[in-house]
């Protein structure tokens, strides 16, 4: 696929699709979501992690309005129907992905915005970003997914306010609420997400996979229940693993070349 409104880039088995709509601060449309889906589909297999920011000076200001909702609904309900499908599934392709993925929350970041970086793993924000749930301003609830980023990313209260007036805030605050993994200033900016992506690609890939699929479970269950599924949930990792957390962490641990508190042991490589 040629791409219109993403560039795709990949340099030390990290990949980074950027949303490339500048001149409409990145606002999302059906094909834009549809390249994005295809470019996370092409490198899931082939990288550690997956990076997603914006051109220009916005993340991400939302669905674009008139391509989203009013032309497609001038067309007929099929039309509006599968604008929506294209648009959904590039949420839910983030929310399952293989891979960590982390959001460079950088400028404009509302709506379906605040959505794309709430699915993403991690979200690293400037201090000086802008975010907001501005649905309630056009006179209808966050959906497609914004609701839910609202409130797995803020507390009730939090959510509820920023939903019910459509006040923006800034990364400083996201981070405040934990609606960001962290936000620093601009100048920090880059070095803080690079530090993050050193981290992540060091990692073995099977165990980053599989702890955040069971954190995502866990959270709903009492401790026993989650202490059953974490242990079954062990055993299969470690099974595709082929126990090289055994041999090779605890091997190289007992070798004392790195220490489990401060870093992460040198992963097995295939012969």
């Amino acid at each position: 696929m040629t791409y219109e409104y993403v560039r795709l880039t990949e340099e030390d088995g990290v990949a980074t699709v950027t949303l490339d709509r500048p001149g409409k601060r990145n606002a999302i449309v059906p094909e834009l979501a549809t390249e994005l889906v295809d470019a996370l589909e092409r490198v899931e297999d082939r990288v550690r992690v997956v990076v997603v920011e914006g051109e220009g000076e916005a993340f991400c200001a939302g669905m674009d309005l008139e391509k989203r909702f009013h032309e497609p609904r001038e067309e007929g309900p099929r039309a509006f129907y599968e604008a929506g499908r294209k648009t959904g599934k590039l949420f839910t392709t983030l929310y399952g992905y293989r891979r960590p993925t982390v959001a460079k929350v950088d400028g404009w970041t509302f709506g379906a915005g605040y959505c794309l970086q709430a699915v993403c793993d991690f979200a690293v924000a400037t201090d000086e970003a802008t975010l907001g749930l501005s649905e309630i301003n056009f006179g209808i609830i966050p959906g497609g997914g914004a609701m839910w980023a609202a409130v797995n990313t803020m507390n009730r209260r939090d959510a509820l306010y920023y939903t019910s007036t459509g006040e923006p805030f800034s990364g400083a605050e996201a981070d405040e609420m934990g609606a960001v993994t962290m936000s620093v200033p601009e100048d920090e900016y880059e070095s803080a997400v690079g530090d993050l992506l050193d981290s992540l690609v060091e990692k073995n890939p099977v165990a980053l996979q599989f702890n955040t699929a069971v954190l995502e479970r866990v959270r709903y269950m009492d401790f026993d229940r989650a202490l059953d599924y974490e242990r079954g949930k062990s055993e299969e990792m470690k099974y595709y693993q082929q126990d090289e957390w055994v041999e090779e962490g605890i091997g190289q641990f007992k070798e004392r070349r790195y220490r489990p508190g401060l870093e992460a042991y040198e992963e097995r490589t295939e012969e």
